[in-house]
């Protein structure tokens, strides 16, 4: 049995392993060092040979990037050898370029460019995976680059919380394909009695680099694809305006709204009304059309629509036909715009006779998509 006087209290552990008391801690918390004799609830002892141990724990979290729950495993098994741990290696990408230092939050915000905040946001949405030692949480190269694409797009322009929303939902799906993936490619291609370690590391290194390639490309062509899917919907919305707005006029003068209905027709047909709210609205309803081949112009233009048309209080002599108006563009307008919860309040705050006639055009228009 070894002596107490052969033994180490915490505190000299950390020392002679060169890292902090918390650090030691936390490893002992982890189950990742345990100690060699207890003297009380506060008061604990720990053979030498732990600091070897904590300096093995360092090297595979520094140099291979190895998660703690991994070295553990590691640490109950067997003594690792070199050759055990080639097919781990290939697993955590061990062999890929260096990634350099990690770093803390407030040096990364400083290198970055960013808060604090911003990039606690980006690491609640699993954009980025810092490394928690002690109480602390660092930041590989890695995560740098993901900060630095954060602040590429925050400097042209768009908005922080669509860029986490973007990453995120990039994350999620990722997440998804890559579990199922890995699951796949163990099964069906690791899980053969002719598989070594070395050439299951070779097959995930060719594995990795395809699909990398895979998902780029792919990516690429759906973006077009979706884009301009994206493009049409807009000029599908101005037919799907024109339909509807005629189906209105003619419910209006149906129920005896003979000068509204009138109203309708001309803003449909691009000519003037003898008021200003109106003129006014009529030139935000059709402002995307009236973009010609811009592109950048017409998107901006149904947004500021879009928000135009949700914020307005239908009021004065062409109460009627603005409140028609709003109902129409909020309804009709493409999933992209994201307006179907204010759609629904302007067409509930409609007569019944309009209100019918722009549900019948929506549900027309939704037919068509569907088909």
């Amino acid at each position: 049995m070894m002596k107490q006087d052969e033994l180490l209290r915490v505190g000299e552990l950390a020392k002679e392993a060169g890292v902090s008391l918390t650090t030691v801690k936390y490893y002992v918390k982890e189950g990742l060092i345990r100690p060699a004799r207890k003297t009380g609830r506060n008061m604990a002892y720990y053979d030498r040979a732990c600091v070897n141990t904590i300096g093995v724990i360092r090297k595979l979290q520094r140099e291979r990037y190895y998660p703690l729950s991994v070295i553990k495993r590691l640490m109950e098994s067997a003594p690792v050898e070199q050759v055990e741990l080639e097919l781990l290696d290939a697993i955590h990408k061990a062999d890929a370029p260096d990634p350099g230092e990690r770093v803390t939050l407030s040096e990364a915000a400083r290198r970055s460019g960013l808060t604090t905040k911003q990039i606690a946001r980006l690491a609640e949405c699993g954009a980025l995976a810092p490394v928690r030692e002690g109480r602390q949480k660092f930041y590989s190269t890695d995560d740098l680059g993901v900060l630095a694409l954060a602040k590429r797009r925050l400097d042209a322009g768009i908005p922080f919380e669509q860029t986490v929303r973007s990453f995120s939902i990039y994350e999620n799906a990722l997440r998804k394909a890559v579990r199922a993936e890995v699951d796949d490619f163990a099964s069906g291609a690791l899980m053969r009695a002719e598989v070594t370690a070395g050439t299951g590391a070779r097959m995930i290194r060719v594995s990795d680099e395809t699909l990398d390639g895979f998902i780029a490309l792919r990516r690429k062509a759906l973006n077009r694809e979706y884009g301009s899917r994206r493009l049409e919907d807009l000029g599908e919305f101005e037919m799907a305006l024109a339909k509807a707005l005629s189906r209105v006029a003619k419910a209006l003068r149906g129920a005896g709204w003979a000068r509204d209905a009138a109203a309708c027709e001309a803003v449909c047909a691009g000519a003037p009304v003898d008021d200003a709210a109106l003129s006014a609205a009529a030139e935000r309803f059709w402002g995307f059309a009236r973009a010609g081949g811009d592109t950048a112009r017409a998107l901006a233009e149904s947004v500021r629509a879009r928000d135009d048309f949700a914020a307005m209080e239908p009021a004065g002599e062409r109460a009627l036909t603005l409140a028609c108006l709003k109902a129409a563009y909020l309804a009709l307008a493409p999933a992209v715009l994201r307006c179907d919860r204010e759609g629904e309040a302007a067409l509930r705050a409609l007569p019944e006779a309009p209100a019918a006639a722009l549900r019948a055009a929506l549900a027309e228009q939704q037919a068509a998509a569907r088909a």
